[in-house]
């Protein structure tokens, strides 16, 4: 009788500490599962990072992040998306470039307006 009711407490809980365990170490919320197919204006990215099975991925992908911190996956083998990380690479470079000569990085190259002093 002891036994009848041991045994399905035992299976209980051997399910309960096996369930958590499984999401361990699991980040395939994370990765791409396929690539875009569309073009991606250049304009619209701020920044992009690579990933693979050395993260835990299964497909290898360029994940870009746009401006509104949208994802978007790509081929890193398409040259379109290889063109779109290479202007990119160049862009960070030259931000870092100007940030340490002190300049700020606006657009069109004109000086921050200054404001008028009362004499």
């Amino acid at each position: 009788m002891a036994l009848r009711l041991l045994l399905p407490l035992l299976l209980l809980a051997a399910a309960l500490l096996i369930a958590p365990a499984q999401g361990i170490g699991s980040s395939a919320s994370d990765c791409c599962l396929k690539h875009s197919r569309k073009a991606i204006p250049s304009n619209l990215v701020k920044s992009y990072s690579l990933q693979g099975p050395e993260l835990g991925c299964l497909l290898r992908a360029v994940v870009f992040t746009t401006k509104k911190n949208k994802k978007i996956c790509a081929s890193p083998t398409d040259p379109a998306i290889q063109k779109l990380m290479q202007n990119l690479d160049k862009k960070v470079k030259n931000d870092k470039k100007d940030k340490k000569k002190g300049q700020s990085s606006r657009s069109g190259g004109r000086p921050k307006r200054q404001k008028r002093q009362r004499v």
